[in-house]
């Protein structure tokens, strides 16, 4: 706004009383400022703090993912000893009984 276009009061009480009424607009507005400032300033310490929580996570995945990889591989080679290599192209499950609580009947060899 430029001053010129402004419609002032010719009462000097009515300019007092515009002068106040800007002042305390101006006040308002400097508070917001600052408040906004402020919870930018919270905002992005939570940032950094939710930042460094999400790294801390992604490395314990990592973690998870190798020792599941791991122990994927050992259980593999456990049916492996097992049932030998065969079972494996026909792909029988060799937990799947035993996980139900079925218990699963073994031949017995006897010498002859």
């Amino acid at each position: 706004m430029n001053p010129a276009d402004l419609e002032l009061p010719e009462d000097v009480d009515a300019l007092k009383a515009l002068l106040v009424s800007a002042r305390a607009e101006t006040a308002a507005i400097q508070a917001r400022n600052l408040a906004l400032e402020q919870e930018s300033t919270s905002l992005t310490r939570a940032r950094s703090v939710l930042e460094a929580e999400i790294a801390a996570l992604q490395g314990i995945n990592a973690a998870a993912d190798e020792r599941i990889a791991r122990l994927t591989s050992i259980i593999k080679m456990f049916e492996r000893a097992r049932y030998g290599k065969r079972s494996e192209k026909l792909r029988i499950d060799p937990l799947e009984d035993e996980q139900y609580g079925k218990r699963v009947a073994r031949p017995t060899f006897r010498r002859v």
